[in-house]
């Protein structure tokens, strides 16, 4: 997520960018649809768009991607998707708290909020009637079109004298440019380019005031935009210029532009009203008034209730552990309106605190602070418990290097640190703050440590629960080798008192044929006691041994050791078709015939009696634009239903419905023909038996 502070604004003087306070209806009506709990995304989306400061606030916490359309109304829905209710309600409560720096009235926020919206629907219908093809644009642009005349309103010291000084809208950004070297609108564009809108909507926004006789080459949003805010001092001053303004930049007749302003003027008042608010046509108009006489003060809520709600829900929302740090980093934004901290951690037994892990800052792990460090506010704050503040000098780094280098990466000349402590760990939650900004008083302070406490014991558990899963792991695999181990040393006697005893029968016997067969058996034991070694020493799967292996030697060999035992004894046909000819296969023998051995048991289980087994091998394969070697295993078993076949390779999967028939080796078959760069599939219908397909790559030629 970008950093969402403002540092190309030639700012009077250096303040929060989120501590815009929003309409207190509106904070009102969000926070009583959210405690009701049954309103949707979108039905919460909805009072959220009627006002511009939540608007720019979600916005510039999670700024609209590059490919996202400018509907206000949708990117919204999508956000609060994933934010918690808790913290929602908390940022609400928020709004509703009386500002400690609140300077605008609450009938001055209400004119600004009614014009905001007012401008932004004439737009929207101007855009309808021009056929404009993205209405939602102009909507976009109207909302935000005098974002930065509240911001100043609100941080300016001097800025609602010269409101009061000022009648006209045009003279009033030429004193801006002189005295803040930006105007209103300037600012209000950079404020929209901050929470992502396209640069059309930037531009539209900071030239809708601008001359009329010079907009007649420019884009049509800023036609639209300069239109819609010319209509809406219509509807205050009733002044026929500006009425034949508007119909000159957008070529509508006046009639159709007057029909179109009533509309929209009902549909305001109607949205008004599910605030709460009666508006008058006037209040649409622009709003310089920004005294603070107002006649509603008496309502404002500042009390411990409030507070202690406002902590609740905020705790409330980090409560789950997995995602605490993504939660933290949010209502960082939305609750104190700073970038979200890095942390530093003093774990038990340690005498320093360790920067903690973080994808944006790969290096931080690699600080250390001493606790007794008398230089470092971040080692000051942890010992004295108390918030501490660090602001670059002139000349870096100051008396510490690391506080000087960590206020470099988090991009800012100052630093806030906040210490906390829960039952796993201590340390510090470090956030980026310029060192001329005021982080606010007891609230906001507050709120900080209830919120860097309620996240750190989160995240501190999750580190908690991981090491120990870590630790139970290790603990269970070093059981698990030792019981491996143990059983390879077991097995291995008897495997070689058996192969002892078969060399002594070879010896005594003459028969060719005999002798050939023990002699495979020899193998095949060999084969079972490297597999018993390797399982020990957990090297994997694949058997060892070249990637060469003779497909028709190989199965000769498996039907002469285990073609009487799993079909002659029960009746069933084993049919084998190969050339002696076939190229080699790019597997190991040991990983082809434990392929082979599985999928002939479970053939085996799955034919009654009386069926049949037939198994194929031919080269000139092409798979995957791959020379292969195809392996067919077909029999005339029951067949599986297809929901079995879906998961037939699948742990646990049974190949019949034998007793028995548990198709243990399946996983395994596939893990191995794929290891070695093979593919299996399968094929079967119930009443018409199961064909197995094994491609396997060619083994390349000396």
């Amino acid at each position: 997520m970008p950093n969402t502070r403002i540092f190309k604004l030639r700012r009077p003087v250096a303040v929060p960018t989120l501590r815009l306070p929003c309409l207190r209806e509106t904070a009102t009506a969000l926070l009583r649809a959210l405690s009701v709990g049954s309103a949707s995304a979108q039905d919460i989306a909805r009072i959220i768009v009627l006002d511009p400061v939540l608007v720019f606030e979600l916005l510039l916490t999670d700024p609209l991607g590059d490919t996202e359309a400018a509907c206000i109304l949708d990117a919204i829905t999508r956000r609060l998707e994933g934010i918690d209710s808790g913290l929602l309600q908390a940022w609400a409560l928020r709004h509703i708290i009386q500002q400690p720096r609140l300077r605008v009235g609450g009938r001055s926020h209400r004119h600004y909020i009614l014009h905001s919206q007012f401008v932004a629907e004439l737009a929207e219908h101007l855009a309808h009637e021009t056929g404009y093809p993205d209405p939602e644009q102009a909507y976009a642009t109207g909302l935000f079109h005098d974002l930065g005349l509240l911001w100043l309103a609100e941080y300016a010291d001097d800025y609602p004298q010269l409101l009061a000084d000022t009648t006209e809208e045009r003279n009033l950004t030429h004193t801006e440019w002189d005295r803040y070297g930006q105007d209103h609108a300037d600012l209000s564009a950079d404020l929209a380019a901050r929470c992502g809108l396209p640069a059309g909507i930037a531009d539209a926004i900071a030239l809708h005031h601008a001359d009329p006789q010079a907009l007649g080459t420019a884009h049509p949003l800023v036609r639209l935009a300069a239109a819609a805010e010319e209509l809406a001092s219509y509807r205050g001053n009733q002044s026929a210029a500006s009425l034949e303004t508007a119909s000159q930049l957008i070529q509508l007749e006046g009639s159709i532009i007057v029909s179109l302003l009533a509309d929209t003027t009902r549909s305001v008042q109607a949205k008004a009203r599910t605030l709460g608010i009666q508006a008058d046509p006037t209040m649409m108009a622009l709003p310089w008034n920004t005294s603070t006489d107002d006649d509603d003060t008496s309502e404002l809520i500042d009390n411990g209730i409030a507070r202690a709600a406002l902590s609740a829900f905020s705790r409330s929302a980090l409560i789950d552990a997995p995602t605490a740090w993504q939660d933290f980093n949010l209502a960082s934004r939305l609750l104190l309106g700073m970038d979200a901290p890095v942390l530093f951690v003093k774990a038990l037994g340690n005498d320093g605190l360790t920067g903690a892990a973080n994808p944006a800052h790969p290096g931080l792990t690699q600080i250390h602070i001493a606790a007794d460090d008398a230089h470092s506010v971040i080692a000051e704050a942890y010992r004295d418990k108390v918030e501490t503040r660090f602001q670059s000098g002139q000349r870096p780094p100051g008396r510490c290097a690391a506080d000087w280098q960590l206020a470099r990466w988090l991009d800012s000349d100052g630093l806030l640190c906040v210490p906390w402590n829960n039952h796993h760990e201590s340390g510090v939650a470090v956030f980026p703050c310029p060192s001329a900004e005021d982080p606010g008083l007891e609230v906001e302070q507050d709120l900080r440590k209830t919120l860097t406490l309620a996240a750190t014991s989160r995240i501190s558990e999750r580190s908690a629960d991981q090491r120990t899963r870590h630790e139970l792991e290790e603990s269970i695999a070093r059981r698990y080798v030792d019981h491996a181990r143990r059983i390879a040393h077991e097995a291995s006697n008897p495997l070689t008192v058996i192969k002892t005893y078969l060399g002594i029968i070879d010896e005594k016997i003459h028969d060719a044929t005999l002798k050939e067969q023990l002699n495979l058996l020899s193998d095949e034991l060999d084969r079972v006691g490297t597999l018993i070694r390797k399982a020990s020493d957990f090297s994997g799967i694949t058997p060892t041994g070249p990637a060469h292996s003779g497909v028709s030697e190989i199965l000769h060999d498996l039907r002469a050791l285990y073609g009487e035992a799993l079909f002659a004894r029960r009746g069933i046909q084993f049919e084998l078709r190969t050339s002696p000819s076939l190229p080699p296969a790019a597997i190991t023998p040991g990983a082809l015939k434990q392929i082979l051995l599985n999928l002939f048991k479970n053939a085996a289980e799955a034919i009654p009696e009386g069926g049949k087994l037939t198994v194929s091998a031919v080269a000139g394969i092409n798979a995957n634009g791959s020379p292969c070697l195809e392996i067919r295993i077909v029999d005339n078993g029951p067949g599986l239903a297809p929901e079995r076949v879906q998961s037939l390779f699948a742990s646990g999967a049974k190949s019949s419905d034998k007793p028995g028939g548990s198709g243990v080796g399946l996983p395994v078959v596939r893990e191995l023909v794929t290891a070695n760069g093979g593919t299996i599939l399968c094929r079967s219908q119930l009443g018409s038996g199961t064909v197995f397909q094994i491609f396997m790559p060619l083994a390349a030629t000396p």
